[in-house]
């Protein structure tokens, strides 16, 4: 199903391992109302039978390729900057396989960077839905241009949520950039890459959601976390906070609103961390990988040990909850 296209404006890259939501993912991107692109579908060696799922199209947009070995498996920005070589579009989209878009995505997304030639990094609104496509929560409203400082201070205020599916980049800036960052577990290199391509500020479509984002035990973020796991999460997040950290400490505010974003930044970055990023990792990991992970835990910005151990109560908490639960079902 290999063709080439003489030229195209925009490449949607899918890195292809899941087949659950893999039709419904690339539904989504076949039948868009704008269709100047390329799908480019990288199969990571995937167990499943993604290749029948493939095969079943008969679209000219459609390149599939597969890797010899899994790459994604050991590291995951490692199998994105992969795939994103065998893109050809003026600008690039690194679609997901359990993720959906609105068919209208591209076509007002284009709108958008027709007004923003000079900057690289685009976003819409989105929402992020459960299993069954209930929706768990919905980015807030934002103006259509931000400045690096405004959109750092939206992210940390949890006005608007993580991700990098429904973000568009200019190729050329991101090649030039070495492709993705690479934090371990790829915990925060969606953000970084946006953060570090936002000096012409960042386009957002926020008008209504045109994406999907979702939620399950296959997620990075929602999976059970190992000890091994945990230290990867652990490091990046340092690494991530330390960048974030360097970057606000060398900015000079054009006038006091820029300061005092520059302030509420460094307020909400420390709770981000501490009682978003940490808490929820620590939430969703067994007591011995937080116990024997303190060491490494101790080093995340400004996590403590009284923190971590604090945390410890949860998995006691769901134990019990379980327990009980259990004793009244008898």
């Amino acid at each position: 199903m290999e063709k080439v296209l003489e030229k195209v404006k925009y490449s949607f890259v899918l890195p292809a391992y899941k087949a659950k939501y893999l039709r419904e993912a690339i539904d989504s991107i076949i039948n868009q109302t704008y269709t100047d692109f390329e799908l480019i579908i990288v199969n990571d060696a995937s167990p499943e039978d993604v290749d029948s799922i493939v095969s079943s199209y008969d679209d000219a947009r459609i390149q599939y390729y597969r890797n010899e070995k899994n790459i994604g498996g050991t590291d995951l920005v490692a199998q994105w900057n992969h795939c994103i070589a065998y893109a050809r579009g003026e600008y690039l989209i690194l679609a997901s396989d359990d993720d959906v878009y609105s068919l209208e995505y591209l076509e007002k997304m284009d709108t958008l960077i027709q007004r923003y030639p000079e900057t690289n990094v685009f976003r819409c609104r989105v929402k992020r839905v459960d299993n069954s496509g209930k929706i768990l929560q919905i980015d807030g409203y934002e103006g259509e241009y931000l400045t690096k400082i405004e959109y750092l201070h939206l992210w940390t205020a949890k006005y608007i949520g993580s991700g990098i599916p429904f973000v568009i980049f200019k190729r050329e800036a991101l090649m030039e950039i070495g492709g993705f960052v690479n934090y371990p577990l790829a915990w925060f290199s969606d953000d970084a890459t946006i953060l570090k391509l936002a000096d012409n500020g960042v386009g957002v479509y926020s008008k209504e959601t045109l994406f999907s984002f979702r939620y399950s035990n296959e997620n990075i973020s929602t999976a059970q976390n190992t000890k091994k796991s945990l230290i990867a999460k652990y490091r990046a997040t340092r690494k991530f906070y330390e960048d974030c950290h360097d970057f606000i400490t060398g900015y000079v505010p054009k006038d006091a609103e820029d300061e005092h974003l520059v302030k509420l930044i460094r307020k909400n970055l420390v709770k981000l961390i501490r009682k978003d990023k940490v808490k929820n990792q620590l939430r969703s990991s067994s007591l011995y990988a937080i116990v024997s992970t303190i060491p490494e835990g101790r080093k995340v910005g400004p996590v403590s040990t009284l923190y971590i151990m604090l945390c410890c109560k949860y998995p006691f908490k769901y134990f019990f909850k379980r327990k009980f639960a259990r004793k009244q079902k008898k």
